[in-house]
């Protein structure tokens, strides 16, 4: 396939926190016609990139994309040798694989995600609970130990929790925390310490953040004795490219590879669950973030029934007219 035009569509999105998320879709049209989407949306303060970077180094790049005669079978290899910033590769390999390994209408199991003030936490798992998600990522990191317990005790026979404390307890603190709940209580317990240097010596199941790989390698997460999963990022990490050696780790080991979303637009969450589904994995995606858009941009919509997301064969964005 070689690609007859490349363009990019600039975005702004409220959540409902009243932040705005900017991005750039970008279209790719083959000499055939077809077209394919994707998203280039780096997170402020947890990308290594500027949306701004990744836009520069596309036109830097843009002869060499051009030139290539993508395939399904080639394209990861050529993505790979350009050596893109992981917001941008991800987002020209959602484009590209939805034109040359087209998936046909498909499901996925979901997590949702419950944050904000404990009033916010529990009217979103009201919300929730009532559509039937089963998988919920509960982020406490804004509660002190009193809320958060509470909140804990009020919703861990409604879903099966997935806690996300975000480094925000120290290691001390989060041990004796966590000493009042059974081993089996939660799905895991995401980054609970301030220092990811200390991980070995938590004992409830265990998930991986942002301590890799800025702070562990994947020597050191082996050697942790309750990991059960690692969280990857899309579009933080490099779309499906950097996924496939990280899911065959994962897999030798017996630990849950978990994608989880970066507040894309609900183009992006399509494909990050996409990933998902192109990999088999069982464990519910994060893309729980859909609810805090103020606004959905893909045509058709995303639909949702119980805990599962069902994406159409073929997405675009609604254009303004």
């Amino acid at each position: 396939m070689n690609i007859k035009t490349l363009s990019l569509h600039p975005y702004e999105i409220s959540l409902t926190n009243g932040q705005i998320r900017t991005g750039t879709l970008v279209n790719i049209i083959d000499q055939r016609g077809n077209s394919g989407w994707g998203e280039v949306a780096p997170l402020p303060k947890w990308s290594s990139e500027t949306l701004d970077e990744s836009l520069l180094q596309l036109n830097q790049k843009l002869q060499e994309i051009m030139k290539v005669n993508w395939t399904a079978r080639n394209c990861l290899l050529e993505l790979g040798k350009l050596k893109l910033l992981s917001s941008l590769s991800f987002g020209l390999e959602s484009a590209l694989l939805s034109i040359l390994s087209p998936i046909s209408e498909h499901t996925v199991p979901t997590s949702a995600l419950l944050m904000g003030s404990s009033e916010e936490i529990m009217k979103q798992a009201e919300i929730r609970h009532k559509e039937g998600y089963t998988s919920a990522k509960l982020k406490v990191s804004n509660l002190n130990f009193e809320e958060a317990s509470k909140i804990i005790h009020q919703l861990k026979d409604k879903f099966r929790l997935r806690i996300d404390v975000n480094r925000a307890w120290k290691t001390f603190e989060s041990l004796l925390f966590f000493e009042q709940f059974p081993f089996d209580t939660f799905d895991y317990v995401e980054e609970p310490f301030q220092d990811p240097n200390d991980l070995a010596f938590f004992l409830h199941p265990l998930a991986v953040d942002e301590s890799f790989p800025q702070d562990l390698s994947l020597e050191q997460l082996a050697t942790l004795p309750t990991l059960k999963a690692l969280i990857y990022k899309p579009t933080i990490q490099g779309g499906l490219l950097n996924c496939l050696p990280l899911n065959e780790w994962a897999k030798k080991r017996g630990i849950d590879l978990v994608l989880s979303s970066s507040f894309e637009s609900d183009i992006g969450l399509a494909y990050v669950a996409s990933i998902s589904y192109r990999l088999s994995l069982l464990s519910p995606v994060g893309i729980g973030t859909y609810h805090y858009l103020d606004r959905h941009i893909c045509n058709p919509g995303l639909q949702f029934s119980h805990s599962f997301m069902h994406i159409p064969a073929k997405i675009s964005p609604k254009m303004k007219k």
